[in-house]
């Protein structure tokens, strides 16, 4: 398809799925109607008392080494005490089983490593009446990495980035919280294709343990894309990957979760074009069918056009690399429908959507390198997706914030095409309140907003970000360790049920 006929395309398309409308003009817009994928939603937190409500961290490093560790950080959003048991699991399987209690309106904290030394550890945390949520830390001096703990587990889980080039090592690590043993299928694809190898076919995971996969002693070193599926036989996991870029254009450490399910949309606050900034994005398809992927770019001023880009074809079992920005600032290039169309994205943040007509089948994740001073910070994040039934947050829970004052600690995205206002809260001894000075921040139609953290009653403690509109919100915080720069996480959409 010619990249100049796109306007037509996205007209079909967005009656066809009822996408996000892609600019900011003031007419009355219908509102946004999301599809519906089958599997588990992202993390979320919800107001609904449960008997107990589980939830499972993807893995930290207990190596013992100095600056490498890991712990969990349990936010209690109630005025009750809040109580549970956790579990500690490592390849030797169950290391620590403890019961915790945490005051109202408060959090508490499980150092990981205090309970084991082992390459890589899971907590499992169990709170009796499921009014609480889970996130855990990962320290290395590459930079420390947040993540949300998943409040399920999945038969299915799939990563679209793995990076091993310029010495960069990815790390998968499986957890099997139950009494049972998982028989899983590994498969994974990079640029020379699809493999299945014969030791990950019917691969066990032992009841109440942790299997750690290294993935260039698979012989897979110095790839630049390696994507990754695991599918159980039998029973259910966590999965989580643990990356360390020492080269290639690549510096840092990041720990996050799989996605527990494919989908047909992808959505992302965080982007950004600049000097110095690469942004690209992995679109992995492990189904029998090829499938195709369009990109739009949201939260533009209104002058420029979003959508330009062309659908990605994205062939069965493969992986595809989508560099937006690559060479568009090449005058030649920019001869080029794809240079054309980049050169119209201007400089600064932006949002994207990746969607595709076909049944849920992708999962897409960015890879975002900025410089800071002398060197680089690379952080990978996984897209949102809407819930199921379509519907999209308008509060959402940050656990692990800042602990200094920190510039565009927040990205948040408006999906509406109307103004909107954020209020954040700070979570106190007494129950949540207004941030005066982070207190109704003017958010326009469809756009891209970065908030600074940086009042002292905004650091080192959870906080809730109250829009008035639907949005997705991500974390922009400092990575710590040797290195400096950013990681990027989710914060954890509140649910209605």
């Amino acid at each position: 398809m010619n990249r100049r006929s796109i306007p037509a395309f996205i007209i079909v398309l967005a009656g066809m799925i009822a996408l996000v409308v892609v600019g900011r003009n003031t007419e009355e817009r219908p509102a946004p109607v999301f599809s519906s994928p089958a599997g588990t939603w992202m993390p979320s937190v919800t107001d609904i008392g449960s008997l107990t409500g589980s939830w499972f961290c993807p893995g930290v490093p207990a190596t013992g080494e100095d600056g490498v560790g890991g712990s969990v950080v349990i936010s209690n959003r109630a005025s009750d005490v809040l109580e549970g048991r956790f579990t500690v699991l490592s390849p030797e399987g169950l290391a620590a089983e403890q019961s915790f209690s945490v005051g109202a309106w408060s959090q508490s904290t499980i150092d990981v490593d205090a309970f084991v030394t082992a390459a890589f550890a899971s907590v499992v945390v169990e709170i009796d009446g499921g009014q609480g949520f889970v996130e855990q830390v990962a320290n290395h001096p590459a930079g420390d990495s947040v993540t949300p703990c998943a409040d399920d587990t999945s038969s299915e889980w799939h990563l679209a980035d793995g990076f091993t080039a310029g010495g960069s090592t990815e790390t998968l690590v499986l957890t099997n919280p139950y009494d049972d043993l998982v028989l899983t299928d590994l498969t994974f694809s990079t640029e020379s294709g699809f493999s299945e190898p014969n030791a990950f076919k019917g691969f066990s995971v032992p009841p109440k343990s942790v299997k750690v996969i290294s993935i260039a002693e698979l012989g897979n070193r110095d790839e630049p894309i390696i994507a990754a599926s695991v599918t159980t036989r039998s029973g259910r996991l966590v999965v989580g990957r643990a990356q360390h870029f020492t080269g290639a254009g690549r510096l840092g450490y990041d720990v996050s979760l799989a996605a527990p399910a494919l989908r047909d949309q992808w959505w992302f606050a965080d982007g950004e074009r600049g000097e110095g900034v690469t942004e690209t994005f992995s679109i992995y398809n492990p189904t029998d069918n090829d499938v195709s992927v369009t990109p739009f770019f949201l939260g533009l001023p209104l002058e420029f056009d979003g959508g330009g880009f062309a659908p990605i074809e994205v062939p069965a079992r493969q992986v595809v690399v989508f560099a937006p920005f690559e060479g568009a600032d090449d005058a030649a290039d920019a001869t080029s429908d794809s240079g054309f169309f980049a050169t119209r994205i201007p400089n600064g943040r932006h949002a994207i959507v990746f969607s595709t007509l076909s049944d849920p089948s992708v999962v897409v994740e960015r890879v975002l390198t900025r410089p800071f001073g002398e060197t680089i910070a690379t952080s990978v994040v996984q897209g949102a997706p809407p819930r199921p039934d379509g519907f999209v947050a308008n509060r959402w829970h940050v656990g692990i914030g800042p602990t200094e004052p920190t510039e565009a600690a927040l990205v948040v995205y408006n999906v509406d095409q109307e103004q909107a206002t954020i209020t954040i809260e700070a979570v106190g001894p007494g129950g949540p309140s207004a941030i005066p000075s982070l207190t109704d921040i003017p958010l326009g139609p469809g756009a891209v907003l970065t908030i600074d953290l940086v009042a002292p009653d905004a650091l080192g403690q959870e906080l809730i970000v109250n829009a008035s509109n639907r949005v997705f919100i991500e974390r922009s915080l400092e990575r710590g360790g040797e290195l400096s720069g950013r990681s990027g996480s989710w914060a954890l959409p509140a649910s209605d049920f």
